[in-house]
């Protein structure tokens, strides 16, 4: 199975942000706060949300709801799959990162591209495209209408979606991190 999208961080670190990409002109990049030891913006939000301890934080990007969530902290790329008709599959690290035997890799992704179930939590995607955009991303509304590395539009249908993130363990020292999407 080949990845539909494939989304960049700027560094090692995988922190994305998923909401109805109708409101990604709503996005508040992260800018200098007055007394120069915060910021503010969405990845301010992001960080404290994620600080609580959560592994999936919520965040309002204008008139929508979202979630944010670190999906793996090593390769800087998160490759997106479509599961079935109603789920897609965030992964991480992508599979030309694995350095192992073809057959091991593939027996790995087979695993994690089978569909599911688990503690999830409610995302309303009303307009059916989902943002996934990279947390660093300055300019999320010009990256959703146009191509960018940081960010991904992927069509999911209009509705609520259930997100459920695990951890696959490897023979190796790095676990799978997949992040399922899913038409309730």
């Amino acid at each position: 199975m080949a990845p539909i999208a494939t989304i960049a961080s700027r560094t090692s670190s995988l922190t994305v942000a998923l909401f109805d990409a109708s409101t990604a002109s709503d996005w508040v990049p992260s800018k200098a706060a007055a007394n120069k030891a915060q910021f503010t913006g969405h990845p301010a939000e992001i960080l404290r949300g994620l600080a609580k301890g959560e592994d999936i934080a919520a965040i309002d990007v204008g008139a929508s709801s979202g979630v944010a969530f670190e999906l793996e902290g090593k390769s800087g790329r998160i490759e997106v799959y479509r599961v079935d008709d109603s789920t897609i599959a965030l992964v991480a690290p992508p599979r030309s990162w694995w350095q192992q035997p073809a057959a091991e890799v593939d027996a790995l992704f087979a695993e994690a591209l089978a569909p599911d179930e688990g503690d999830e939590t409610d995302l309303e995607v009303p307009s059916g495209k989902l943002a996934i955009v990279y947390m660093w991303l300055d300019d999320v509304g010009a990256a959703v209408s146009g191509k960018s590395d940081g960010c991904a539009v992927i069509e999911v249908g209009a509705g609520t979606h259930r997100l459920h993130k695990r951890e696959i363990e490897s023979p190796w020292d790095q676990p799978l991190v997949v992040m399922y999407i899913a038409r309730a």
